[in-house]
């Protein structure tokens, strides 16, 4: 499993145009940000919505999150917003390959480490996460995550990946 984290994956930047219709995005449109598999690396293709919703979706789909489009936005803008990292968590819950598993696992230590998720314990190879929520407010629903084995360094590998996926808690607003 370490060799789905194997390689630094080009997904932090959008490429500006529609993979269906070749269209350009203008600032701020909302687009669909897909990770497609290709051999043992992932490449980043955006969709509109619309072409989205009609059912464009590429061959290799791994995962996809929405996201609002910024041309020549600093790195920050470039990465997963907190919201955009828990849509994608919550849509592999229905990871259908190994490399699937092993990224979601890896995106859930991840949302923890952040305090954005909160640990609920182990039990049978299988770890529970919740979102961490406002004292105020009723836990959030928990999931489900297989724990998949990687050796340390593989382990570090990923979650420094995840890192240029998602900006650092020093620099958020």
């Amino acid at each position: 499993m370490s060799n789905v984290f194997s390689t630094s994956y080009p997904i932090s930047r959008s490429p500006g145009v529609c993979h269906a219709t070749g269209k350009g995005f203008l600032p701020g449109d909302r687009v669909v940000a897909a990770l497609v598999g290709k051999g043992e690396e992932l490449a980043r293709a955006d969709f509109s919505l619309d072409a989205w919703k009609s059912g464009s979706r590429p061959s290799g789909l791994f995962a996809y999150w929405t996201t609002t489009f910024h041309p020549g936005a600093d790195a920050k803008r470039n990465k997963l917003s907190d919201e955009e990292a828990a849509e994608l968590f919550e849509q592999l819950s229905g990871a259908e390959t190994a490399a699937q598993e092993a990224f979601r696992f890896i995106l859930a230590l991840f949302l923890v480490r952040r305090k954005l998720f909160v640990y609920e314990g182990s039990s049978g190879g299988v770890m529970t996460v919740r979102p961490r929520t406002r004292a105020d407010e009723p836990p959030a629903a928990a999931s489900q995550v297989r724990e998949v084995s990687m050796k340390d360094e593989a382990l570090a590998l990923a979650l420094e990946q995840l890192k240029e996926l998602i900006p650092d808690e020093a620099v958020q607003s």
